[in-house]
C-alpha cells in the first residue's frame, strides 16, 4: 500500500471529525509497515492505537519484517487476524502445517490442554508484544478455547517449541 501526503492528512482530519463527533475512541490501522504507521501517526491528534495484521504459529512474517520489534519499541499492541492461519493448523495441507500441528499438540499435553486452538490462543498472547488475537469464529467452542488462553501458563520453552517448528529451522 502507497500512501501520498494527500491522502494522509484527508485520513488524519477524517479521523479527527470522527473523534469529534464522539462517534469513535480510538483509532488504528490494518496491514500498515513501520514507516506507513509513523506516517500516519505523524499527522494524527490523537496516536493509533493498534495495527491489525496477520499473526500466527503459520504465518511469522512479522517477526521476520520488523513490524514485532517495531510493535515492541512504540508499545503498540497489535491485533492478530488469522490466529488458526484460516485453518491451515488445525487441519494441515502442506508439511510446515503439519510440523507445527506436532509441536502444537505436543505443547498441549505438557501443559494438559486438549484444545490446540487454545494453545495457538496462548501462543500469541505470550507474546511480549501483547498480541490480541481476533476471534472471527461463530463457533462457541472456539471463543471458549480462545478465552481459556488467558489462563495458560506457556513456558517460554514451550512457546519457541512453537515456533522452531513454525520456522523449520533451529535458532542460532
Amino acid at each position: 500500500m502507497i500512501i501520498v501526503v494527500s491522502q494522509t492528512e484527508e485520513v488524519a482530519k477524517a479521523f479527527s471529525v470522527l473523534k469529534q463527533d464522539g462517534k469513535v475512541l480510538h483509532f488504528g490501522v490494518s496491514n500498515f509497515n513501520p514507516s506507513q504507521f509513523e506516517m500516519l501517526n505523524s499527522y494524527t491528534e490523537d496516536r493509533l492505537v493498534t495495527n491489525q495484521v496477520e499473526i500466527s504459529p503459520y504465518c511469522l512474517e512479522h517477526f521476520e519484517n520488523g513490524n514485532m520489534d517495531f510493535f515492541l519499541k512504540e508499545k503498540i499492541r497489535p491485533l492478530a487476524w488469522s490466529p488458526l492461519a484460516g485453518g491451515k493448523l488445525l487441519n494441515p495441507k502442506d508439511e510446515r502445517g503439519s510440523r507445527v500441528l506436532k509441536a502444537l499438540r505436543e505443547v498441549a499435553e505438557e501443559l494438559n490442554i486438549t484444545a490446540v486452538d487454545t494453545v495457538i490462543y496462548s501462543w500469541l498472547l505470550k507474546h511480549p508484544a501483547k498480541i490480541i488475537p481476533v476471534v472471527g469464529s461463530g463457533k462457541i467452542d472456539r471463543i471458549k478455547h480462545a478465552v481459556d488462553a488467558i489462563n495458560v501458563e506457556m513456558s517460554l520453552e514451550q512457546w519457541y517449541k512453537i515456533f522452531i517448528a513454525a520456522r523449520g529451522i533451529e535458532m542460532p
